[in-house]
């Protein structure tokens, strides 16, 4: 397998392909018929092979030809970047970095939505709803963007509101899922009022067939409006206010199943947990325990509305950009996501508020000299609580957390052309951030329903009777017992942070005739703050984390036009990488990583082969590696034992090992076919590989719960009638069915080689119908 992901990648390069870029919207043909990708990367128009920067650039077109819903999905076709699910939400990795799951903390991956940033994981969720385009920008993009883009950054444009009557209605049925539909309606209402409104219905029963409860799941039922609205008071202003509205229900929440090693095949094992041969990686759940009444369900609603303001001055441009979003996310879920009776969340609720402002002053990008100036505002109320039965201790954990955080941004970027085809860039920002928060751990006898600490002596549960403990303990022993051996302690802590940071960034261009050659040094950096899901009080506070990336590139036109290719080389240096780790038990706790190193090359381009085919897509090389990480925990297994265990014999020395999702490789091929047929249709086919080499999905780096490398292949056929609008296809993911792993811990309260896991669904078979008008 790694053969063939070396191929894909050397054949990539030799025939200049590029991301899945190939066809964003807002696009006009060059001389051979290449088009042309517009990107909002430095926050005005320009066309892609003009930005200084490491970037792939996703069509809305494309997204829905492809069935494309989730970010989760649209990552696995991208190179050095992937999104995958856990219990707490999404975990955002790009170059090999990221932070994993804490309700805590913000991505090491900042995402931004029609300008308004979107922070928090569990905002992912939101489907792609009548997008204009969807950029990955890789690297700090401090200067623009600012907030929690020490690795990248996700810029999403939505499609905004024509003059002319036009609009589209989608189908996508999938064979043995469910059907999802998207449409939108668009046009003017007066001479100078549009109006555009879009919606995704999303109905689906699961991939996976879960046998202990009899059901397909991860089952989605969604509704996903938006209607914007676009008005031009006078020539020099233009206004543009969206609201979306997003409502889920979810039977079931994750594609988790229990995983063990075959070391434990046949192992005096209790029989709660059943057939330990069975837990293997395919279609099949084994979770949730109706006797117990565990029902993993989750209800998510949202409301986002954004408000743009363009003044154009003359000779300047005044910016508006307003955002105001809020969302209540209730799910339950089993813990421990296999048979046994271990952990349970049988509620958690958490509700999110953000109100933000930025005024930027552009200048028209006409001369030598121009400028990107602002001023930026954030303040946001999150407030979340869960309740954790924790079986083998008898026990409830209720868990409340609440933060509230406000940030201040001053940022400017000038553009200085010192010579012909020279240009450099200066950025700037300083930013402050006041943070307040506080959290709380109790615990409650499960079966009584009785506060521990309302008791005078406990009865020590069986699960610690094993290890040797008397049948009743005094109440603050029995506390101490399951702090000093279980991690896991009664505690309220609180506390405020107030952080100021300045990043600066430089850049220089040389244009030629058909190339552009890029360099620059970058600087970002991520607040520190507080752990929300420690269970020790001591696990409170976490350092902010920095980088300096450094990065160049070409962007080359090629066979007169035919032909793009874009190429660049980076090396990223992180201090105190905030890291989201499970401790083994029943909790994960947030940890700074000292020090870490990203480097390596990303490829995308494009060729137009002929009249009728076009190749494109991306590849990467990675190698990313802890240069200082002591202290971290030590992977467990029934099979391997890690050789980095520190003199404490408890932690482990990370330095010099790789991380979790950073494959060496990644990327995808597209090779596309159209032709005409008749006088009015068209035939169109696509054929796409997407691949990564091995990647560890825990971050103690168990060797067990690596993902081997592989190849996935996807295909499209259809038929387009463009005078009478209609569309016809048939949509094939993952043809060669294989089930992938994307993230992993160790089952809690269960021996050393089980763990649960995330996977990916395998084959899917889809029919669409369109309309266009």
């Amino acid at each position: 397998m790694h053969t063939i992901i070396k191929m894909n990648a050397i054949t990539l390069g030799l025939l200049m392909a590029s991301s899945a870029a190939s066809a964003a919207q807002n696009e006009s043909s060059g001389a051979n018929g290449l088009e042309v990708i517009m990107v909002t990367a430095q926050k005005r128009t320009q066309s892609v092979k003009e930005v200084p920067l490491s970037i792939t650039a996703i069509s809305g077109s494309e997204l829905q030809d492809k069935n494309i819903s989730d970010s989760e999905e649209l990552s696995s076709r991208i190179a050095n970047f992937n999104i995958s699910q856990s219990g707490q939400g999404y975990n955002i990795t790009m170059r090999g970095l990221g932070s994993g799951p804490n309700q805590g903390f913000e991505q090491t991956v900042g995402t931004y939505v029609d300008g308004v940033y979107r922070g928090r994981a569990y905002q992912m969720r939101s489907a792609f709803v009548d997008l204009e385009r969807f950029e990955v920008l890789r690297g700090p993009q401090s200067t623009l963007f600012g907030k929690n883009t020490t690795a990248g950054a996700l810029n999403i444009t939505t499609a905004a509101p024509t003059e002319e009557l036009s609009g589209y209605a989608n189908l996508n049925y999938e064979i043995d899922n469910g059907s999802t539909f998207d449409g939108a309606i668009s046009g003017s209402l007066t001479d100078n009022l549009q109006a555009r409104a879009a919606v995704k219905v999303i109905e689906q029963d699961g991939y996976f067939y879960n046998t202990l409860v009899a059901r397909d799941e991860v089952g989605r039922d969604g509704v996903f409006a938006r209607l914007t609205l676009a008005w031009q008071p006078t020539d020099d202003i233009s206004v543009s206010l969206k609201y979306q509205h997003d409502e889920e229900e979810n039977q079931g929440i994750t594609p988790s199943q229990p995983l063990a090693e075959p070391a434990l095949y046949g192992a005096p094992l209790p029989s709660v947990y059943g057939d330990i041969s069975q837990y293997v990686v395919n279609d099949k759940l084994n979770k949730g325990l109706a006797a117990l009444g565990e029902d993993e369900s989750g209800d998510f609603s949202a409301d986002y509305w954004t408000l743009n303001v363009e003044w154009d001055l003359g000779d300047q441009v005044l910016s508006s950009v307003t955002g105001l979003q809020d969302y209540t996310m209730l799910q339950s879920n089993d813990g421990d996501h296999g048979p046994a009776p271990l952990t349970y969340r049988q509620a958690s609720d958490e509700s999110f508020n953000q109100f933000s402002q930025e005024l930027r002053l552009s200048s028209y990008f006409d001369g030598p000299f121009n400028y990107i100036a602002g001023l930026y505002y954030q303040t946001t109320e999150l407030d979340f609580s869960e309740q954790y039965r924790i079986y083998p201790l008898n026990a409830l954990g209720p868990r409340d957390y609440q933060s509230d955080t406000d940030t201040k941004a001053i940022f400017a970027k000038f553009d200085y052309a010192f010579a012909p085809k020279w240009q450099a860039s200066l950025g700037l920002r300083y930013s402050q951030e006041e943070k307040q928060a506080s959290r709380s751990l109790s615990m409650v006898e499960l079966s009584s329903g009785t506060p521990i600490n309302n008791m005078t002596v406990v009865n020590v549960p069986a699960t610690l009777q094993g290890m040797g403990f008397p049948a009743m303990l005094p109440t603050p022993i029995y506390l101490q017992l399951l702090s000093s051996q279980l991690g896991l302690e009664q505690h309220q802590v609180a506390g405020e942070r107030s952080e100021n940071e300045f990043n600066p960034s430089l850049n220089i261009t040389r244009q030629f005739e058909d190339a552009m050659v890029y360099a620059s040094i970058s600087t970002g950096s991520k607040a520190g703050g507080f752990d929300a899901r420690a269970n020790l009080a001591k696990d409170w506070e976490f350092e902010p984390e920095k980088v300096t990336a450094y990065e160049i590139g070409t962007k080359l036109t090629l066979a007169d036009g035919a032909a793009d290719l874009n190429i660049a080389v980076f090396n990223m240096q992180f201090e105190d990488l905030q890291t989201s780790t499970f401790d083994g038990v029943a909790g994960f706790y947030v940890e700074n990583g000292a020090q870490s190193s990203s480097r390596g090359v990303e490829i995308d381009g494009r060729w137009l082969l002929s009249d009728n085919w076009q190749l494109s897509g991306n590849v990467a090389y990675l190698d990313f590696s802890w240069d200082e990480f002591t202290g971290a925990k030590c992977f467990n297994s029934a099979m391997y034992q890690p050789s980095n265990v520190e003199s404490s014999g408890v932690t482990c020395d990370l330095s010099g090992q790789t991380g979790a999702y950073a494959p060496k490789w990644s990327g995808s091929v597209n090779l596309d076919y159209s032709k005409a047929v008749g006088a009015d249709l068209e035939f169109a086919f696509n054929l796409e590989s997407v691949f990564k080499s091995s990647y560890y999905t825990n971050y103690d780096l168990n060797p067990y719960t690596e993902q081997s490398g592989y190849g996935k292949v996807n295909m499209r056929i259809g038929l387009i009638d463009h005078n009478n609008g209609w569309s016809l296809a048939l949509l094939g993911k993952n043809l060669t069915d294989k089930y992938t792993t994307t993230y992993s811990t160790d089952m809690s309260f269960s021996p050393a080689g089980m763990y649960a896991t995330w996977v990916e669904p395998g084959r899917s078979i889809a029919v669409q119908a369109g309309y266009r008008f």
